[in-house]
Parts: structure tokens; sequence; C-alpha cells
């Protein structure tokens, strides 16, 4: 197999990679007004114990309010790390 070859052979799994991923992100979530900032006013620590309450209840089913909560405190967690633009209450 040449250069030429090989290159090639990468960029097709490359390709196909992206297209997967593409697919499972699917159509862009929306947020209503209301739900922005939501838990703008709670700490890292404070979302954590939230979490682990819901965790330790569960396992919850897809879809169910609980479910739901569990996917918002994450999420909510994660943008107050160290890629979100949130500042943890704690350290603001």
């Amino acid at each position: 197999m040449n250069d030429k070859d090989l290159l090639r052979t990468y960029l097709n799994i490359i390709n196909e990679a992206v297209g997967a991923i593409e697919e499972k992100w699917g159509k862009p979530t929306t947020v209503s007004p209301e739900e922005k900032g939501k838990y703008a006013g709670k700490s890292k620590a404070e979302l954590l114990k939230q979490y682990n309450a819901l965790k330790a209840r569960g396992p919850h089913k897809k879809g169910s309010p609980e479910f739901g909560k569990m996917r918002e405190l994450a999420f909510a967690i994660r943008a107050k790390g160290s890629w979100g633009k949130v500042q943890d209450s704690d350290s603001a």
C-alpha cells in the first residue's frame, strides 16, 4: 500500500466517524428562556449533592422526570467545571 492509499484509507475512517457523531447528535436542543440560569445560584457542591441524592434513589427510567432532572444536573455540573463559562458561586 502506498502513501496515497494509506492516506485515503485514514480519511475514509475519519469521515465515517464524523458521520456517526453527527448522526448521534441529531437535531439541536433548544432551551426555554424560563429554564436558562436555573442553577446559577447553586454551587457545584450543591449540584453534586442533589445529583447523588437522585442517583441513590435510582435507577430512573429514560423519560421520567427524575431522569430528566439528573441530566440537567449533570450538564450544570459540567458547565461549572473547567470548560464552562459559568462561575461556581463558591469560587466567584
